[in-house]
């Protein structure tokens, strides 16, 4: 076995998608990547290498000509711990199922991060940043997969830890079915809701966003509603746009909302999905007009929601008011009175405080989700 690095080789970031797609072709769950979103984000016009600080080197490793496995060492220099430590990422790992293959890249990866810029701290996986794909799954495999669920090879996760990965922190999904235990779910939650309404807020429903303004003011409550997350690093409008331009489409927008206090000043939101794994994975990578019409025609199938991101400013959760279960209830509230009985409440941090309310119901998560930490 040997390995090549490289950082912008045409031909080498060829077989880096192409290993990729070829270990995956088998796997029912597996949802095709976009080919041009990908290509894209290994070539030296993507945003991330244009940043002063950040570094990157990916690895191949072979047997002969026939590659084993892949994985990206990269530095974002935005990432600091919570301590204030820079963090290493370990990002686009893929490899055959053999614990020697998944050792030699986690080696190299880690090497040329201690090496090149002095980091002992890795987290991964986690390409880039949080705004891309990030966290494996650890629990859930047998489940039917949504779009932008961390999708991986069940063995990783073991060879991780095997390495001396250890769990930094974990998020769950909960996939809820049928009026009853929607119902049951959300019974205690309308309480806050309505005191919300009685105060002055309003709930103003995505069919009814300014469009010239949508994306902006989304920008704006996500980068402040996620400052103190974990790895959160802020990102520019013009990036921003380009990442929620892909899903603006699939919005289903009398379930999702931006929250506006007594004095019209937006201080939350919530974005819900129309689950779109089967009308992309129909598309099989191309974002041809084939592969779009085939999208539109499993689109209008669909069943299923993804609540897939919430949240608000600072100042107004220290206010206690209760968004957490009132935004919860007005997303579960439109979506029965819309007809739809089968919501994915997606990656929620194990520590949010709302997966009380699934499990007060007797509702326990389908899915886990894990990033991991190494020191050395």
């Amino acid at each position: 076995m040997h390995l090549n690095s490289f950082r912008f080789d045409a031909s080498r970031v060829r077989e880096f998608i192409e290993f990729g797609r070829a270990l995956y072709l088998d796997d029912a769950r597996w949802i095709p990547p976009f080919r041009r979103t990908v290509a894209r984000q290994l070539s030296p016009d993507y945003p991330f290498y244009n940043r002063p600080g950040n570094d990157h080197c990916h690895f191949l490793a072979y047997e002969g000509t026939q590659v084993l496995g892949r994985v990206s060492a990269m530095v974002n220099a935005a990432i600091r711990d919570e301590d204030g430590t820079a963090v290493g990422l370990i990002g686009f790992f893929e490899c055959i199922e053999d614990p020697i293959v998944a050792t030699v890249l986690l080696d190299a990866a880690r090497d040329w991060l201690r090496d090149q810029h002095g980091l002992r701290r890795l987290w991964g996986p986690m390409n880039f940043d949080i705004w891309h794909s990030y966290r494996f799954m650890t629990q859930g495999f047998d489940q039917a997969p949504f779009y932008g669920e961390p999708d991986n090879k069940a063995y990783y996760p073991p060879y991780f830890e095997h390495y001396g990965f250890a769990r930094r922190r974990t998020w769950h999904s909960f996939e809820v079915v049928g009026r009853d235990a929607l119902e049951a779910m959300i019974a205690a939650s309308k309480p806050q809701h309505d005191d919300l309404v009685s105060h002055g807020y309003r709930f103003v429903s995505a069919d009814n966003w300014d469009p010239s303004d949508e994306t902006r003011l989304l920008h704006d409550l996500i980068s402040r509603s996620f400052a103190g997350f974990l790895g959160f690093t802020p990102i520019a409008l013009e990036e921003f746009a380009t990442l929620f331009r892909r899903l603006k489409g699939a919005v289903a927008l009398p379930m999702s909302f931006v929250l506006h206090d007594p004095s019209g000043r937006p201080v939350g939101f919530a974005i819900t999905y129309y689950e779109l794994a089967a009308a992309v994975r129909a598309m099989h990578g191309r974002d041809s007009p084939l592969g779009k019409a085939k999208f539109l025609v499993r689109r209008r199938q669909t069943h299923r929601l993804n609540f897939f991101a919430a949240g608000m400013v600072r100042d107004e959760q220290d206010r206690g008011r209760g968004f957490s279960k009132a935004g919860l209830f007005h997303v579960v509230d439109q979506a029965l009175r819309h007809g739809y009985e089968d919501i994915i409440f997606a990656l929620m941090a194990s520590d949010n405080r709302v997966q009380g309310l699934f499990r007060g119901a007797g509702l326990e998560p389908q899915r886990e989700y894990v990033l991991y930490e190494f020191n050395s």
